[in-house]
């Protein structure tokens, strides 16, 4: 059985401003295809490993709450990464990534990663459905991302 999903697409903008984007914790709900991110509490962009963010979430099934996120890859213009964690409680083990490629000064190849390998609770994994995020919903993100940016993608 899978326990990833992973989504790539070209985007014409340089890895540069695509990564300056998505290290930024207020444009997270703007871009955000699933349309769980409401806001982000924690407004300042990432710039390192262990670095947290928080944000306000909505799912209809569950209500209001708030993700604590903590970075746990970071390489400027690359690779991003944190790991979702209710506010209060214990990692549940999935992770949400994002790989950047240059193709050319103005192209990159992106690509995320929805994780739940390291989700070892079979109850929590049987609630919560996995995969909780469709990949139409993260082609949706990216496009928006795109749109933000004012450039094109490739599907």
């Amino acid at each position: 059985m899978t326990e990833q999903l992973t989504v790539r697409r070209v985007i014409d903008a340089p890895a540069a401003s695509i990564f300056a984007a998505l290290a930024n914790p207020e444009l997270q709900a703007e871009l955000d295809g699933s349309e769980m991110l409401q806001g982000a509490i924690d407004p300042m962009p990432l710039t390192a490993v262990g670095e947290m963010f928080a944000m306000e979430m909505y799912q209809p099934a569950i209500g209001e709450y708030v993700m604590e996120n903590t970075v746990f890859v970071f390489e400027q213009d690359r690779r991003i990464g944190w790991i979702p964690n209710r506010a209060g409680m214990e990692p549940r083990g999935t992770r949400w990534s994002w790989e950047l490629d240059a193709v050319t000064d103005d192209r990159t190849a992106l690509t995320q990663v929805y994780d739940w390998s390291r989700v070892t609770d079979p109850e929590f994994r049987r609630a919560a459905g996995f995969p909780r995020v469709k990949e139409e919903q993260i082609v949706h993100t990216m496009r928006k991302l795109a749109r933000h940016l004012g450039v094109p993608i490739e599907d």
